[in-house]
């Protein structure tokens, strides 16, 4: 039920000047009032909006002459006897430039995201995609730009389909989900369930005779368990580092930390804030096609094979910190089971501009080396990369990592790659920009 205060809560949410225990409270209400929820989509919308009104309107102000430079004018051009007339031409000059701030402001309007309610749903080739029509994905992936700026990446085997310009139903597979403060409201339907969006990075995942699985990496998102009727039975926000299970079966949503899980899962004791971790790794992943892992200042880490017995020498680099190509070259004899993970960093930044990540992982077991270079990346994706299991001789795009080698130019800015002396943590510093990328793989002992 709407309060007659809950308008300034919800400006003072946006704005993030909410004390913890008013924090707190009102979440709580997120979670247990659907219209409240509602309620906060429209003044997000509606937020955004106003601040490109004001935007416009501080540019023609900046463009237009000044009102009482104006008057002046007028006064030193007519005498007092021609006063009515020079306050009639005056007036005409007013609404002209009235009408022009009212066209200006017009065009703003149409150019939000928010009011532009024609714009379809895309795939990422740009191809529309109807709303409301079933979507049967075999094999590959599929991203999913909608309006309001959400991306989504779809895993096969997957079934879903559009139902609005910011949200979708998901029958059964998995996706990934990069939503940016003005898709705030984002909906998920899956046959358990509900999972409202407050601007986050998450992924869904639904069997659709079983449960759905949500994790969320980065903020914060609202799962709800829906009974018979299609209404919100009971909801429950789940954090940052977090996953929650809609289990229809056991009529309940069970809320575990994740971190830890999957981490243990993927062999990884810790890793630092600006790390990602994902248990699947999409097929193209370093070919630029996918842009939901566009992210600035946040790098993804993909187990990318495991167990993987190798029948010849392997080359890579022991000790990337160092300069010499004789100090950093190193070999894991054949024989040896390894598993590999690939570290992964694309920023959204525009054009000309970089950024760096830094971060930490701690593997708990010995780390052989790394594999930096493009070239090298390329030659062993047959060992790999996944899809070159069903087919060795595929080709697959790579950027590498460039990490200082003694070059020439000592005003170069490289990346840094560095493994500590026990050889269980792997550090980082990663310079990328809009048009690039940086990857490199890991290779680490397996379990015996």
């Amino acid at each position: 039920m709407i309060q007659q205060d809950d308008d300034r809560l919800l400006q003072e949410y946006l704005d993030r000047s909410l004390s913890p225990e008013e924090l707190h409270a009102f979440e709580e209400r997120l979670c247990n009032e659907p219209e409240l929820a509602d309620r906060l989509i429209t003044f997000a919308s509606d937020d955004l909006v106003l601040a490109e009104w004001g935007a416009a309107i501080e540019l023609e102000q900046q463009t237009l002459p000044d009102e009482s430079t104006a008057f002046s004018r007028a006064n030193q051009l007519f005498s007092r006897s021609n006063r009515t007339v020079a306050i009639s031409v005056l007036a005409s000059i007013f609404s002209i430039l009235l009408l022009l701030g009212g066209y200006y402001l017009y065009q703003s309007v149409l150019s939000s995201p928010f009011v532009s309610i024609s714009e379809d749903v895309v795939f990422s080739s740009g191809e529309p995609i109807k709303n409301h029509i079933r979507q049967t994905l075999k094999q590959g992936s599929a991203e999913l730009h909608f309006p309001t700026g959400a991306k989504v990446l779809i895993s096969a085997p997957a079934s879903y389909e559009v139902t609005g310009n910011n949200s979708m139903h998901l029958q059964q597979g998995s996706f990934i989900a990069n939503v940016p403060s003005s898709g705030i409201g984002f909906q998920v339907d899956t046959p358990h369930g509900r999972v409202i969006d407050l601007g986050t990075l998450f992924s869904v995942q639904t069997v659709e005779k079983l449960d759905t699985r949500i994790q969320v990496y980065r903020g914060k998102v609202i799962a709800s368990l829906m009974n018979r009727a299609g209404g919100i039975q009971s909801s429950k926000q789940v954090s940052e580092h977090h996953s929650a299970t809609i289990d229809s079966f056991k009529n309940e949503i069970a809320e575990d930390s994740d971190t830890l899980s999957l981490a243990e899962k993927c062999g990884i004791l810790n890793y630092s804030d600006s790390v990602v971790l994902q248990e699947n790794m999409p097929d193209a992943l370093a070919t630029g096609m996918y842009q939901v892992f566009e992210h600035d200042g946040l790098a993804f880490i993909f187990p990318e094979r495991m167990q993987v017995l190798l029948n010849s020498d392997l080359m890579l680099v022991a000790k990337p910190s160092e300069i010499g190509p004789s100090q950093r070259a190193g070999m894991v004899s054949a024989g040896t089971k390894v598993d590999c993970y690939r570290i992964y960093y694309d920023p959204a930044v525009q054009e000309g501009a970089f950024i760096p990540v830094k971060g930490e992982i701690h593997f708990d077991r010995p780390i052989l080396g790394v594999i930096l270079d493009k070239k090298i990346l390329s030659q062993t994706d047959r060992l790999f990369h996944p899809l070159s299991l069903k087919n060795s001789n595929r080709q697959f795009i790579h950027q590498g990592t460039e990490t200082d080698t003694g070059g020439n130019d000592p005003q170069a800015r490289y990346d840094e790659v560095s493994i500590s002396p026990d050889r269980r943590t792997l550090s980082f510093m990663l310079l990328s920009g809009e048009r690039f990328v940086d990857e490199f793989r890991v290779i680490v002992q397996s379990p015996h």
